[in-house]
Order: C-alpha cells, then sequence, then structure tokens
C-alpha cells in the first residue's frame, strides 16, 4: 500500500496480522553539495558499540570511506568480508540530548552532542514534538528550534484537534541521552519503530533517523518498479524519487531497520495502528480523506492511439469495433486532434465535427475523452493568428520561471518552443481553469487526460 506522490512514502509491516504504517513526510528546497569542513574541532575519542554487522548504520554513505576519513568523522572502522554491509559506522559520540522534556505534550528540546560533522551545517539544537491525534495514530515532528525550514504543503492532511482515546505515555518512549524514541503497540507493547539503534543526524542540508523494526515482512516505498510485494533487507536503498541520487533514499538492512537521508526540511512521521492491514488503511484514509469513487464507465474497455489522423479515421475504428460486438467504454483521441498540437484548440479541417463527436458516442452509450499535454506553445496559430491560451497565460504571469522569477523556463515539446504552468500558482490554476472551461464549452467530452509535460 503507497500513495506515491513526490513527498509521501510508506513502508507497512505486516506480520501475523500486526501491522502498522510508517508515513514519512519530507521537501527541500536545497541542493546537497559534498562538503568538507567537519564543523567541529572537538574531535575526541571513538566508542563503537557492541552491536550485530545486521545493525550497522553507514557514517560514509556517499562512498569511497577509507579508515582516515571514517575516523576523521569519529566513526568507527571496521571492515569486512561481507560486501554490503558498511565497514564504516556511527560511533556513541554522535547524535543529540535532551536538554528538556515537557509532559504530557511531549515536547522536548534537543541539544548536539559534540562531535564530528559529516558533511557540516549541522543544527546544533533542535525541537521535537509529538501527539496521539487518534487512539491508533502518533505523529511527531523534528525541526529546528529557531529556524523555520520548508515543510510540505498538503491540503489534503488535514489538521486533527487531538483527542485520543488513550494517552501517548502507552506508545511513545523517550530516552534522553543519546535521544531516541521508542513507539509499542498499545496493546501489547511490541515494539515498532526504535530509533535508539543509531544518532539522529540534522543538517542544514543531511537529514538522517534510522529505526528498528519489528519484522523483516516490509512492503510499500512506492516510484519504483519493485519485482517483488515484499522487500529485501539484504542493504537495499530505494532512491526517494526513481532519479534520485545519494543522499535521498531509504536503506533497509538486516537487523532489520531502516534508514531515511534526505537533503532539506524536517523529519514529519505518522506511524499508524491497526490489528489487521485494512484497518491501518482504514485509518490512514481518515488522515487523508478516502478517495473519489470513479464512474462506472472509467472501469471498462478503452481505446487509444496516436496518429488516427482525422476524425473520419476515428469513427472507422469505432464503427469497426461496434460492428464485431467489442464491448468497449471510451473512445480518446490523442493530441493530433489539435491545430498543430496546440493545447485548447483543434484541427477545423482534418478534425471539424469535432465539437459533435461525444454526441455520435453517446448515441451507444460509449464516452470520450480527450487528451491534453500541458506545454504551451509559444508561437502563432495557423496564418498568424494569436495563440490566445498562451497570450492569456502571459498576462497571468502563468508560467514556470527561471532563477529570476520572471524569466518563463523554456523547452521543447510536441508543438516546438513551449513553457510550463506553475500549478503552483493560484494565477496559474485560475488561467488552467477558465482555459479548460473554455474548451469544454468548445467541444463537449467526459473527462480529460492530462499527459507529461516532456
Amino acid at each position: 500500500m503507497v500513495n506515491s506522490e513526490h513527498n509521501q512514502y510508506f513502508i507497512i509491516n505486516i506480520k501475523s496480522w500486526e501491522s502498522a504504517i510508517f508515513y514519512f513526510l519530507f521537501c527541500s528546497k536545497h541542493t546537497f553539495l559534498p562538503l568538507t569542513d567537519t564543523g567541529d574541532d572537538d574531535v575526541g575519542k571513538i566508542t563503537c558499540p557492541n552491536i550485530e554487522v545486521g545493525q550497522r548504520v553507514d557514517c560514509f554513505p556517499e562512498g569511497g570511506a577509507s579508515k582516515q576519513k571514517c575516523e576523521a568523522r569519529q566513526c568507527c572502522w571496521q571492515p569486512l568480508n561481507e560486501k554490503n554491509a558498511p565497514w564504516c559506522f556511527f560511533s556513541s559520540e554522535h547524535g543529540y540530548s535532551v536538554v528538556t522534556l515537557t509532559k504530557p505534550t511531549d515536547y522536548a528540546r534537543l541539544k548536539r552532542k559534540p562531535s564530528a560533522s559529516l558533511f557540516g551545517g549541522d543544527i546544533q539544537e533542535l525541537a521535537f514534538h509529538a501527539e496521539m491525534q487518534t487512539g491508533n495514530r502518533l505523529r511527531f515532528k523534528i525541526y529546528d528550534a529557531h529556524k523555520q525550514r520548508f515543510e510540505v504543503p498538503h491540503e489534503h492532511i488535514r489538521s486533527v484537534a487531538s483527542n485520543p482515546s488513550r494517552p501517548i505515555s502507552d506508545t511513545l518512549e523517550i530516552t534522553r541521552e543519546p535521544f531516541a524514541l521508542t513507539v509499542r503497540r498499545p496493546d501489547n507493547k511490541k515494539i515498532l519503530f526504535d530509533t535508539r539503534l543509531t544518532p539522529l543526524v540534522f543538517a542544514d542540508q543531511y537529514l538522517q533517523l534510522s529505526s528498528m523494526l519489528p519484522s523483516d515482512y516490509i512492503y510499500g516505498l512506492g516510484e519504483h518498479v519493485h519485482q517483488n510485494y515484499r522487500h529485501s533487507t539484504n542493504w537495499r536503498t530505494w532512491p526517494i524519487f526513481t532519479r534520485d541520487s545519494f543522499p535521498n533514499g531509504v536503506t533497509l538492512q538486516p537487523a532489520p531497520a531502516v534508514t531515511y537521508r534526505t537533503i532539506g526540511g524536517i523529519l514529519d512521521f505518522y506511524i499508524l495502528f491497526g490489528e489487521t492491514p485494512e484497518q491501518v488503511v482504514q485509518e490512514f484514509l481518515e488522515l487523508t480523506g478516502k478517495p473519489v469513487i470513479p464512474p462506472y464507465w472509467s472501469l471498462g474497455f478503452q481505446l487509444s492511439r496516436w496518429n488516427y489522423g482525422s476524425l473520419s479515421e476515428v469513427k472507422k475504428v469505432v464503427e469497426r469495433n461496434r460492428a464485431i460486438g467489442i464491448p468497449y467504454e471510451i473512445q480518446y483521441t490523442d493530441i493530433d486532434y489539435m491545430e498543430d498540437k496546440k493545447d485548447f484548440t483543434y484541427d477545423k479541417t482534418k478534425f471539424s465535427e469535432l465539437p459533435q463527436f461525444a454526441d455520435y458516442l453517446h448515441e451507444k452509450g460509449q464516452k470520450y475523452i480527450l487528451i491534453l499535454d500541458p506545454a504551451i506553445a509559444t508561437s502563432k496559430r495557423q496564418g498568424n493568428a494569436p495563440y490566445e491560451a498562451y497570450d492569456r497565460g502571459t498576462e497571468r504571469n502563468a508560467w514556470v520561471t527561471t532563477s529570476d522569477g520572471k524569466t518563463p523556463l523554456l523547452g521543447e515539446v510536441w508543438p516546438g518552443e513551449t513553457v510550463f504552468p506553475d500549478y503552483t500558482s493560484q494565477d496559474c490554476i485560475d488561467w488552467w481553469s477558465d482555459e479548460y472551461e473554455r474548451l469544454y464549452r468548445e467541444i463537449k467530452h467526459d473527462a480529460l487526460w492530462i499527459v507529461s509535460q516532456s
């Protein structure tokens, strides 16, 4: 089970009907730089914990470790014959200490222990806040105590007035030195999430949190093609997004344990409890809201093809399928229905009867979906006529810009040189809504397929 929006990731651990979701939010507006300054001059002793190899957390995750580089970070260097296990792992000198802890709200101030830095820019004082939002949902956040950092603005995660049926002490335990948290199932006290495994790292451009897991039955982590539903814990790292590279990623290891790494923002976790996977999913839906139920007809057979060439050819395809009794519900037209592949237009020669095409399909109980590829051409329309959709978008500053915040970012997609709608801008949203309403009034259709911008 996974919601794979760009900033949401899940691990679902299921064994003997004991279930929990770890729901991790992060976002960053930073660019990761491989810094060399250690940040602290007081690099003293190295106390190596007596742990199994499968519990080691890599202290040199970017690769290229050596004894000298490892110990410069005040980490432990112990070479192995095993290929994937880290030779350089965290010592007991790293992490944070709890300075103050307020009950029952579980608000804490954390101070970084004097130790070497991995990449520099370590945040010296952090805030920790936890709350039981419901009887089966725990949320905790770790963030800069003094400076506002970027947090994911997510309109679908509703704010909740905490009204749990059990106290947070039934679920959460804080270790003060070094700072760690232990999350237990409220009923049988089984540990689900235990960050005592290794110290917290929280720098300006590098955040890391590791936890022991209750079993190696681990599922989830979207944005990837997974060969198996159940994940391997043989030192496997999944990047946050398909094309991400270090440090963004989630590492699973034999302990079993998980390590989250990212380049900025804050750490914001939801842990959801349930006796069955269905109960856990239900708790998740209580947090995010239930998905829209799709129309029944959208579940039927659908036909889409690039380059029909003309509406008459599309109709031939429809009639041929009707004649042999293929019960397909939906006919699409790809962007070749447009005038020179320009959004919010149609070819008035080859697709002149497109505005009536939906009625033609509706006569036989079929539906019509048209496609938009929202990269907006900068060129004129045929006959040097103005491209109204582009002109109106330019007037409303609807485009993604370069770093100066003013100059539209240019690319090249199907219609040639293009600009790209900035859907984070209300001006763009207003422009897009207006253009779509204009299109719908001109070309009747039942749904819209918005394909990629690249």
